[in-house]
């Protein structure tokens, strides 16, 4: 009787372990019945999802075009800051200085402000030549990045034109006008600097919508 109650036991701790191994095995297929019972969730229809990438695709093109036209007239109001500058300075000089004088400081006048006015040609032209190859549905997205990028090293470089016409304002208010010439030339050089960045920002630019049509 006694080895009976001995083999009993010994029985029961060996079987321990399956019925604890049994009843996880039976939680854990319960839990994964569970699961997959969940109803899925419902499709959105191709046609629902089509329309809201043009959606999407539209209104994003709809910013850009926002972003390109605030860009030119940010450079159109700047052109004009400095037309007004400069003829301002170019008045007063033309009022106390001899003809010499004057001939000079058109000619550093004219060159800067020329080459702003070709930089902000170019850039409607580019812009111009984006809406064509977009409207053909070529993607100009690193295009449009390059030309607002550049379109703000234009504007700077207006700035620093208008700096120069402050300069040269100041330096002809002054009693001593040639003690004010190292601050001109310096003046000069930062809106030369500036411009040569611009350029070469829409010569980047301009690569961009080059390497875009030909791809396409």
């Amino acid at each position: 009787m006694k080895n009976f109650h001995y083999v009993a036991l010994t029985a029961a701790l060996l079987l321990a372990p399956a019925f604890v191994l049994a009843e996880e095995t039976s939680v854990s297929a319960n839990t994964d019945a569970t699961i997959k019972i969940e109803k899925p969730r419902p499709l959105i229809a191709p046609g629902q999802i089509l329309k809201n990438i043009r959606e999407n695709a539209s209104s994003t093109r709809a910013e850009i075009k926002d972003v390109r036209e605030e860009t030119r007239l940010k450079i159109e109001t700047k052109r004009e800051e400095v037309r007004t500058k400069i003829e301002a300075v170019k008045e007063k000089a033309r009022q106390k200085f001899s003809q010499a004088v004057q001939t000079s400081i058109a000619n550093i006048v004219d060159r800067l402000t020329g080459n702003a006015e070709n930089l902000g040609n170019i850039a409607t032209r580019i812009d111009s030549r984006i809406s064509e190859l977009q409207a053909k549905g070529i993607n100009m997205d690193a295009s449009v990045e390059l030309l607002t990028a550049a379109s703000a090293d234009i504007t700077a470089a207006q700035d620093k034109i208008t700096a120069v016409g402050t300069t040269l304002s100041v330096a002809l208010a002054s009693a001593t006008p040639k003690n004010e010439m190292t601050k001109i030339r310096a003046a000069v050089k930062a809106a030369d600097d500036a411009i040569r960045a611009a350029k070469a920002s829409l010569k980047a630019t301009l690569d961009s919508v080059k390497a875009a049509n030909i791809n396409n």
